[in-house]
């Protein structure tokens, strides 16, 4: 690959998870020029204890143990978390797991030497994989921790755009607790909301200018389709693409995105405590600079 391949210039979803990048990864999936990873959320790269997560420590600390552990780590979640998560979902889908070895041990005892080279090297080779799976020229990745990281994985692909979907944080509670994963309680979910729309800005304010954008799920679905579709395009440096927006037509409405559920999914108790909860929690944000969604 060189600088100039569309490789090096990924699009990176992210959101605080249940906020909707999943809806803006299909979207993107539908672009002649842009494809969806499978797995589309690749995890390695921005996910917890993973690549970037590594190369921050020893960033800060060049050299130490604390660097060398937290790269060993990474290989070990990449290895065994986030090669093969169930049946057809992981990196297995993209390439044999002695070509990855090979690829995490020389990043391992590479590391210490040079963690950004490293870093990229490990992630391009693992991506030229990926990418070549699903015959893409410029791939998109959902992880959900891309918003948050935003500004770190930029270390690893310099060129690449972020794009952060937010949601309002009482939807994203009341969806969390009825998943199998997240927080189960409402408030914890809640919380998790806040530090996580806080970390996505401050992620943002770190980031080179001009290259991540954030956009409100309920635009994009229900108040103004088309033009957040233009706004996404325009920040993507592609046109707008009419097979995208026939797909987003036929397959998305604003009842799809279940505006307002957390109203009729608790008792109107625990409702009025959740939005008393909310209130608070957008206030700290406002004071933060954090744009809250509408």
């Amino acid at each position: 690959m060189t600088d100039a391949s569309p490789l090096m210039n990924p699009v990176l979803v992210g959101g605080t998870g249940r906020s909707g990048s999943t809806v803006v990864g299909h979207l993107l999936d539908h672009h002649r020029d842009l494809t969806l990873t499978r797995p589309m959320e690749v995890r390695f790269i921005t996910g917890n204890d993973g690549i970037v997560d590594a190369l921050t420590v020893a960033m800060k600390k060049p050299g130490s143990k604390k660097a060398a552990d937290a790269a060993k780590l990474a290989a070990d979640r990449i290895r065994f978390r986030w090669f093969e998560r169930a049946e057809h979902v992981g990196l297995h889908t993209a390439m044999p797991f002695n070509l990855l070895e090979g690829w995490v041990e020389q990043y391992v005892d590479n590391f210490s030497d040079d963690p950004q080279a490293a870093s990229q090297r490990l992630v391009y080779a693992v991506m030229m994989e990926v990418a070549h799976s699903v015959a893409a020229t410029r791939w998109v990745d959902t992880t959900p921790a891309n918003a948050r990281k935003a500004d770190r994985v930029e270390l690893i692909y310099p060129d690449s755009k972020v794009i952060i979907v937010t949601r309002d944080g009482r939807d994203v509670a009341a969806s969390f607790v009825q998943q199998t994963f997240g927080p189960d309680d409402v408030f914890e979910a809640l919380e998790q909301w806040e530090q996580r729309m806080l970390r996505a800005h401050r992620a943002e304010l770190a980031s080179r200018p001009g290259r991540v954008m954030s956009i409100e799920l309920i635009d994009l679905v229900a108040r103004d389709r088309e033009a957040s579709i233009g706004r996404i395009c325009a920040f993507l440096d592609v046109d707008v693409d009419p097979g995208m927006v026939d797909w987003f037509n036929a397959n998305v409405t604003s009842e799809n995105a279940h505006v307002g559920r957390w109203r009729n999914q608790f008792d109107s108790t625990t409702a009025d405590q959740i939005d008393e909860y909310y209130e608070r929690i957008c206030e700290k944000l406002a004071s933060e600079g954090v744009k809250i969604p509408a």
